[in-house]
């Protein structure tokens, strides 16, 4: 009985923050479901202190309650989108590292949406916050996306499959994670928020199953290619990559105030 109740106590202190966020972390596990599991599980786990810095930073938290100015966010957008762009020439390396028929198609797959889909996309989305083509592809990339490209790129060239995927997961999986946090959290604005749009983006199910859809390469390459005996170098790798989207926050968090 003693037992019992000593593990029931801290249960029973919890506060009401404490509880309505171990509420909120089932349902962003039920929106994502793998997200604890199989390599991409353990890597997370891994990299804990980096990827909440990651998903709970500042800028996400202006996103959530839509006071993030407009400065930072248009900054953000222009060198999310000069990301992009090296982030699908890294996809354009998956092609040459794969083994298989299958994961050349997939990786080939993955560089068409990005070009076609989500880039034409994005573009769209810009254009909202008076940003065309032209004026995003005018602006020079920020220290900190020469250095995230630079580092994604140099993984491409000098790794394997299984070295380039799980780098490329941070950004692919850690955005899904956000989208979901924010749409569950009780204390994100709705009404009036100017970034709603943004969030419902990346909680949405499309978005979803591309994120389960980049668990399940992750973890199915872990197997075939030496995950578990190379975990050290890839948590190594992954937490570099998860540091380089905080920083990627923290510049747009540097970009001049909203003159408003």
């Amino acid at each position: 009985m003693r037992h019992v109740s000593t593990a029931a106590a801290p249960t029973a202190m919890l506060s009401a923050g404490q509880k309505g966020r171990r509420h909120m972390e089932h349902e962003v596990a039920d929106l994502l479901p793998g997200l604890e599991d199989g390599l991409f599980g353990r890597l997370r786990r891994g990299a804990a202190a980096e990827w909440a810095g990651y998903v709970e930073h500042p800028f996400v938290r202006g996103l959530r309650d839509g006071t993030l100015s407009a400065a930072r966010f248009r900054h953000f957008l222009v060198q999310d989108y000069l990301y992009l762009l090296h982030y699908a020439r890294a996809w354009a390396l998956a092609i040459t590292k794969s083994d298989t028929l299958a994961e050349m198609r997939a990786a080939a797959q993955t560089v068409s949406g990005l070009l076609v889909d989500e880039l034409s996309l994005h573009v769209e989305y810009c254009r909202g916050w008076g940003l065309d083509e032209d004026a995003l592809q005018a602006e020079p990339p920020s220290i900190e996306t020469l250095a995230y490209s630079g580092f994604v790129l140099d993984r491409a060239q000098s790794g394997d499959l299984l070295d380039l995927v799980s780098v490329l997961s941070a950004c692919l999986v850690g955005y899904a994670e956000i989208g979901a946090r924010l749409a569950c959290d009780p204390s994100t604005r709705r009404e009036g928020n100017p970034y709603l749009s943004w969030i419902e983006s990346y909680s949405g199910p499309a978005y979803r199953a591309l994120a389960q859809d980049g668990i399940a390469r992750l973890n199915a390459l872990g197997e075939t290619r030496g995950g578990d005996g190379r975990f050290p170098m890839l948590l190594r790798d992954f937490r570099t990559a998860v540091r380089l989207e905080t920083a990627f926050w923290d510049g747009s968090m540097r970009a001049d105030a909203d003159p408003a």
